[in-house]
């Protein structure tokens, strides 16, 4: 027989409102979810809210509300904070961006990087250099040197 404080312990992590993590999206909109802390998958409804869908992925963190009763679906609250993988809609991708700096941007990524000034000059490096076109692929300059 359990004392209060174990009985509530096991309501606590059977029921009621909790931290999740997506497992699996399905095709009927519900979605399942892994409770933190517990070994079991819980099929949730999205709470309907009126406004845009919730972009959801897998392994995005989500707060639900869980029935205890056994065969009863959840309710999937919502995301917490920003998506594992945000949509990729074309209408959020932006036309143009641009990035600007007074004297130098470079951008970097391990051995190779990309250097801007505001001299005018460019300067790639890495270990290895691969320029690719569909069409032409032109080389001009007043002096090309290779080598």
């Amino acid at each position: 027989m359990f004392n209060n404080r174990e009985s509530a312990a096991l309501v606590a992590r059977s029921s009621g409102i909790g931290r999740g993590t997506v497992a699996r999206l399905c095709e009927d909109l519900s979605v399942v979810v892994v409770r933190d802390g517990a070994p079991a998958e819980i099929v949730c409804d999205r709470l309907e809210t009126g406004g845009d869908d919730v972009h959801l992925a897998v392994g995005d963190a989500v707060l639900i509300w869980e029935s205890g009763n056994e065969g009863e679906r959840g309710v999937l609250f919502g995301r917490i904070g920003p998506s594992i993988s945000p949509p990729a809609d074309k209408d959020d991708v932006p036309e143009e961006v641009v990035v600007e700096a007074s004297e130098t941007l470079m951008l970097r990524v391990g051995d190779g990087s990309v250097t801007l000034t505001a001299d005018g000059r460019i300067l790639i490096k890495g270990t290895d250099l691969v320029s690719h076109a569909t069409r032409l692929n032109r080389v001009k300059g007043g002096a090309v040197a290779i080598n």
